[in-house]
């Protein structure tokens, strides 16, 4: 069921002559979001302030519980804890370099919404979890058409910029070096990215350009430490933006040699790592499961556990083929395949996914033998809300399905967010694809909308949703 301003958004695009039919986001007049490659919808995802601002409270005490996992479950013992997520041992001396670290909350969560709330899929943490160059160009561009604007204005719609927030965390962040200075800041890729160039990360060097920080990009090798400070090339480094992971570098002696050294800095205090590569043990897909699986979180408390059972779905780790001993898991597998997802653990980007409702019996039984060998978890399928759009084209309603990326940060607020949106029922998940579909094609052939907060509930006729970050429809 819609939201009560999406069907008047709906029905006012509906109407005979409505200017909302001008809404172009793709035609030549934009041509900062043609240059990011998408599609984007006419329609954006309008959700009300005191829904989201409960669910980002949500999201961020789940974050808190993730972030608590070698405490509370391992008992501060960061061995115990890479050991069981089967990291390697490489990997996780890369990942222990500067001792035990909590790292900033920061990233963003990916969700679907059911009907009743929305859960969460994915816990991406860290700095190179992307999107953040469109989900504000969007909505921006949206109320530079005057027809969404006066819609905007008339139902005190707000959005928050995303990039705009970035950019002062790592303000906030490079002041611990340069005394209150904007930082220098080097965006880090993997060894070799300087000759291929940033590439996909182009435009949110440009939106941190513009947001007025000097931003550099580069490989994790181009990097070097001279008197104390880290310099690419002669250019003092006071902040850098890790876009790579470990493995991209933990077969790479000279990578490996400069990583440990940047590092070092960090924890003296010389240069920002941002974030450091702690993230990637608490971004690992078994985390969720030690918070699902009930013989795994007998150390939650009562409230915890609500908390948890509300937001994700069910979620059981495969690790090792010792795990398919497990008579109910196994049967699970067996005779719920259509209502299971396989995902690898230490994969990001949709790559390895398997959806068990796209394969059939003996290929499903293939993936989750492979998925306990290599270390996945298997998560209940949930099944997204339809969305009703409106083609301006045809004036019919169709019916869409959203996938929802939503960003948290330190200070704990909801940080702005965007959505890709398939025609309902068209998404192709699995790696393992239907004859005739790349793997993994949903993903980059979704179109993009960005989010609406509008004034709800307790905050309905005296909303905030302006102080943080966010742009109302009136100031453009």
């Amino acid at each position: 069921m819609a939201d009560r301003v999406t069907e008047l958004f709906n029905n006012e695009l509906a109407g005979v002559g409505s200017t909302l039919l001008s809404i172009d986001l793709n035609g030549a007049r934009f041509s900062n979001l043609a240059a990011l490659g998408y599609d984007y919808l006419a329609r954006p995802m309008f959700v009300g302030k005191t829904e989201m601002d409960r669910f980002i409270d949500d999201t961020n005490r789940a974050a808190d519980l993730i972030f608590s996992l070698p405490e509370r479950l391992f008992h501060g013992d960061f061995d115990r804890f890479h050991d069981a997520l089967r990291l390697s041992p490489a990997r996780a001396r890369l990942m222990r370099r500067i001792g035990v670290v909590k790292p900033p909350r920061f990233g963003r969560i990916d969700a679907y919404h059911d009907g009743a709330s929305l859960k969460i899929l994915e816990f991406n943490v860290g700095s190179d979890c992307g999107g953040q160059d469109w989900v504000g160009a969007v909505p921006r561009a949206l109320l530079d058409i005057a027809a969404f604007r006066s819609f905007a204005e008339q139902h005190e719609l707000t959005y928050i910029d995303t990039g705009g927030l970035v950019a002062e965390l790592l303000r906030q962040a490079g002041s611990t070096v340069t005394g209150g200075r904007d930082p220098v800041v080097a965006m880090v890729g993997e060894p070799g990215d300087l000759a291929v160039g940033p590439g996909p990360w182009q435009p949110f060097q440009t939106l941190l350009r513009d947001a007025g920080l000097e931003t550099h990009f580069c490989g994790i090798t181009d990097l070097r430490l001279r008197n104390g400070r880290v310099l690419f090339g002669d250019i003092p480094v006071d902040l850098l933006y890790r876009l790579f992971v470990a493995d991209h570098i933990v077969d790479d002696p000279a990578a490996v040699e400069i990583t440990e050294q940047v590092m070092t800095a960090h924890a003296e205090g010389r240069v920002v790592f941002w974030t450091s590569l702690e993230t990637e043990a608490f971004r690992n897909k078994s985390c969720m499961a030690f918070l699902s699986d009930p013989r795994l979180r007998t150390w939650l408390r009562d409230d915890e556990r609500q908390l948890i059972d509300r937001l994700l779905p069910w979620t059981r780790s495969l690790l090792g083929e010792a795990a398919l001993e497990d008579r109910e898991l196994v049967e699970r597998c067996r005779d719920s395949r259509e209502n299971l997802i396989l995902k690898p653990n230490g994969l990001y980007g949709g790559r390895g996914i398997t959806a068990g409702w796209e394969v059939d019996d003996d290929e499903w039984w293939q993936v989750v033998q492979a998925g306990a060998a290599a270390g996945a978890v298997l998560q209940e399928r949930v099944l997204p809300r339809r969305e009703p759009v409106v083609n301006p084209a045809t004036g019919q309603v169709e019916s869409w399905e959203a996938c929802w990326g939503l960003y948290y940060t330190p200070d704990g607020g909801y940080a702005g967010g965007g959505c890709r949106f398939l025609p309902f029922g068209k998404a192709t998940i699995s790696d393992v694809a239907p004859a005739g579909r790349p793997p993994g094609s949903s993903i980059f052939e979704s179109s993009r909308a960005g989010i609406f907060l509008y004034p709800d509930g307790s905050d309905a006729g005296g909303s905030d949703a302006g102080s943080r970050g966010a742009a109302r429809a009136s100031s453009w």
